[in-house]
């Protein structure tokens, strides 16, 4: 990997992607009521009133995906880049930066759009389900990613690898700004392009609205 004077490092779910891949996966096996009840630990997760780990395991509970599920919605997610972030994300690399990847979400969902993207997978940091057979039976919690502050961990893996002299995280949740907190970058814009969280919002030191403002911010 070649040096670079600047690492921006996305978060994944409703960011670079205008899903939360894992309750998309999960939603189409689950009822009304169910569905609604994942809706709410996602949001307390990405809120701060859940942990990560909590939240990942209530997800997985609700719901055991099989590996044919998650090779379909892999192919599924490709479409459900969020509009515009290709273009930037291409746009950063022509101008030098390292782009990379920092996802709470899960590599054999995510592995495709990724790829469409450009970020290889040596940028591209997720969390790995483990399989009981043909089953999805949770997920490796050793993986720094499955608990809060594992972003910090890994994006100063990151930054060191690249030679960054500058690390901006972009995200909406909770975990991406605990990295920004952490000192593990220098920068956190906030995305509200999908989703806006509050708590993120009142605390982010910049904040996107939509792609245009963080392509924006992202001039600077």
């Amino acid at each position: 990997m070649t040096s670079a004077r600047r690492l921006v490092c996305f978060d994944v779910d409703s960011t670079l992607l205008a899903v939360e891949s894992l309750d998309f996966a999960l939603a189409e096996k689950l009822g009304p009521d169910a569905r609604a009840k994942l809706d709410a630990i996602t949001n307390a997760g990405m809120g701060g009133q859940m942990s990560l780990k909590a939240s990942l395991a209530a997800r997985l509970d609700l719901a055991r995906l099989t590996r044919m599920d998650a090779a379909r919605i892999a192919v599924a997610l490709q479409s459900r880049i969020t509009p515009g972030m290709s273009e930037l994300v291409s746009s950063l690399r022509a101008k030098g930066d390292v782009v990379a990847a920092v996802s709470g979400g899960f590599h054999d969902l995510l592995r495709l759009a990724l790829r469409d993207l450009g970020i290889p997978q040596a940028l591209s940091q997720t969390n790995r389900f483990t399989w009981d057979g043909d089953m999805v039976s949770g997920f490796d919690a050793a993986n720094p990613l499955s608990d809060n502050g594992g972003k910090a961990v890994v994006l100063r893996d990151l930054a060191r690898t690249a030679g960054a002299t500058e690390t901006v995280m972009v995200g909406d949740g909770i975990t991406d700004l605990e990295a920004f907190e952490a000192g593990a970058a220098q920068r956190f814009i906030g995305f509200g392009g999908v989703i806006r969280r509050n708590a993120v919002a009142a605390r982010a030191p910049e904040y996107a609205a939509n792609v245009s403002d963080l392509s924006a911010l992202l001039a600077n």
